[in-house]
């Protein structure tokens, strides 16, 4: 009769013992993943402020909802935390966009049903000393041409342009890939930049002259 008790006694333990592991166990799987600390207080951060000379730029996309590894914060969670840069007009800083709340939020309210998800990133922007610009307007075959950035977030080693546009860059080079030709150097436009703030970015406006190359069909603006 001992043996007997014995044995039932060490079954039970084992029984209980093979629970607790059990209940441990499920107990894990049952828990959300919880990403580092420091991964966790750089989304909730956002973008970082751009440098001295450098533009942010953006990029928006309409994404299905989705679970990622490292989402953006709430309630924007159903985006990814960053995206792959690919059409930047500037030189960019990292080869990855950052979620931009402020600007998504922009969107979603202008495009509904409000699943855009948007990135900025800081792209390097060539400014030139005011000597550099020529006016080639009143050339045969000229035609205008504009481009325009954000306004600079940390200022620039150039020039600035006279208020209220004082936080542009008197003068540019344009971005290659963004235009017909490019100049040595462009001038701020004032006209055409208060004419784009209207709807209701801070933006700074470059303006210059191409030559169009002969028997070309002149742009219309």
């Amino acid at each position: 009769m001992t043996g007997v008790r014995k044995t039932a006694t060490g079954a039970r333990f084992l029984l209980a013992l093979v629970g607790a592991l059990l209940a441990v166990e499920l107990g894990a799987c049952g828990k959300p993943s919880k990403r580092p600390k420091g991964e966790k207080e750089a989304a909730a951060a956002g973008p970082a402020r751009c440098g001295v000379d450098e533009v942010r730029e953006y990029v928006c996309e309409a994404l299905i909802p989705v679970q990622s590894s490292l989402p953006a914060p709430e309630p924007y969670d159903t985006c990814p935390y960053s995206w792959e840069v690919k059409d930047a007009a500037f030189p960019p800083k990292t080869g990855t966009g950052t979620f931009d709340a402020g600007r998504t939020e922009s969107v979603r309210r202008r495009v509904p049903p409000g699943q855009q998800c948007c990135y900025s990133w800081c792209g390097k922007l060539q400014t030139v000393d005011a000597d550099a610009v020529q006016d080639r307007c009143r050339q045969p075959l000229a035609f205008a041409e504009s481009y325009c950035t954000a306004e600079l977030e940390s200022g620039t080693k150039g020039d600035l342009a006279a208020s209220p546009f004082d936080r542009c860059a008197l003068a540019i080079r344009p971005p290659e890939a963004s235009v017909f030709s490019v100049p040595e150097g462009a001038f701020l436009d004032p006209n055409l930049s208060a004419k784009r703030r209207q709807g209701g970015e801070n933006l700074c406006c470059y303006s210059w002259c191409s030559i169009a190359p002969p028997g070309m069909t002149m742009p219309t603006r």
